[in-house]
């Protein structure tokens, strides 16, 4: 007996150990695009695409590594990136690609890379559909699933250890739709999926290799990012905005597949959005006017990162700070108190603290040499 509980409690430290060691987050570098005076511009002859592996666990923000010819893309919502739970794959997703026949044009790339997070190296490439955007990948680890942007369809992984594999692409709507993001809740059963193209939002049933529509809400114009809470039981949707309008939240019960909340950001072009997982803490990414011309009366020379509590099905603001330009994407910590954020313009991501709701600019910059387009940790929601 007394082996016995000796041998439980070693294992159970282990576990708590392994657990510890490490919160890692990757960033999806774009090397291929720039902004200028905000109009986007593709570099002539650039360096391959990378990724950036991160650990959030304490401050500062410790790098872990870099790999070197990773496509990725800034064209879609920065959540092309996806940790399995055991944080020891990414998968990150490429949506466009400089057209060989006129490298001054994108076209769309149909790639998704698999990484190996603790070796850092690349174990291979899916290809699943035209414009491959934001992936999430189920809390047992075993599926993956990929919003194909310009097909109109989700195509379904399957993960065995460091073994990735294609299963089915499923049509769901027209390509016009510019399908965007399937989040996925943890109990499998569900996802919501973006229609950036129609301002719809797509509830869908997933079991074993299937999806099917269950029903379509209509939302603010332009939604991009989704998250689920860790009960499954509502979803929080970002939507840019119209133009000439602020970025908004949008809140469902997936249960009744209905809207129950709304929040305008009070910012435009509500580019990225997380969940941390906990399911407490939403982090909003805007451009804020950084994206427009100079001259322009809306332009300002900064986004904002802008923090909301989640309680139930209601949000409530909390703070915000400025960022850099042409922002992105933003990761949580595991516990919630780091969030780091993607600035395109700068190449760089900031680290801020959240300490229960108040946000707090560290002053750490994470250079990453290209854009940066895309962010998860394994545990953001």
């Amino acid at each position: 007996m007394r082996n016995t509980v000796i041998t439980g409690v070693c294992v159970a430290l282990s576990l708590g150990a392994l657990q510890a060691q490490a919160q890692i987050a990757v960033s999806s570098n774009d090397h291929k695009i720039i902004q200028e005076n905000g109009v986007n511009k593709n570099v002539t002859n650039p360096p391959p695409d990378t990724i950036t592996i991160m650990d959030l666990r304490a401050l500062p923000v410790k790098v872990v590594g870099t790999v070197s010819n990773v496509p990725g893309s800034v064209v879609g919502p920065p959540l092309s990136v996806a940790i399995t739970p055991d944080e020891s794959l990414a998968l990150i997703a490429s949506s466009s690609k400089l057209d060989p026949a006129d490298p001054t044009k994108l076209v769309p790339d149909d790639r998704v890379t698999i990484i190996d997070l603790k070796d850092r190296r690349i174990l291979g490439t899916l290809n699943t559909g035209a414009g491959a955007a934001g992936i999430s990948i189920t809390r047992d680890g075993k599926r993956a699933y990929v919003a194909n942007r310009m097909a109109g369809s989700i195509s379904i992984l399957s993960i065995d250890g460091k073994d990735v594999r294609l299963q089915k692409t499923v049509p769901l709507t027209d390509a016009k739709a510019l399908l965007s993001h399937v989040a996925v809740s943890p109990d499998g059963a569900t996802g919501v999926v973006t229609r950036n193209g129609d301002a719809k939002v797509e509830l869908v049933k997933l079991g074993g290799d299937t999806v099917s529509s269950s029903s379509v809400l209509d939302v603010a114009p332009r939604p991009y990012a989704v998250s689920v809470t860790p009960d499954s039981k509502s979803a929080v949707v970002a939507s840019l905005g119209d133009p000439k309008a602020n970025g908004i939240l949008t809140v469902i019960d997936l249960a009744s597949g209905k809207i129950v909340g709304t929040a305008d950001i009070g910012h435009e072009n509500l580019e990225g959005m997380i969940m941390s997982g906990d399911g407490r803490w939403i982090a909003g990414v805007a451009h804020a006017g950084s994206t427009r011309p100079k001259n322009a009366p809306q332009y300002k020379p900064n986004g904002m990162v802008v923090l909301y509590r989640l309680d139930g099905t209601g949000l409530t603001k909390t703070g915000e700070a400025p960022i850099g330009g042409w922002s992105q994407g933003a990761s949580f910590s595991r516990d919630g108190s780091v969030i780091v954020v993607q600035n395109m313009n700068e190449k760089n991501l900031q680290v801020f603290k959240n300490d229960n709701g108040k946000i707090t600019d560290t002053g750490q910059k994470i250079d990453v040499g290209g854009g940066a387009a895309a962010v998860r940790s394994s545990s953001d929601r």
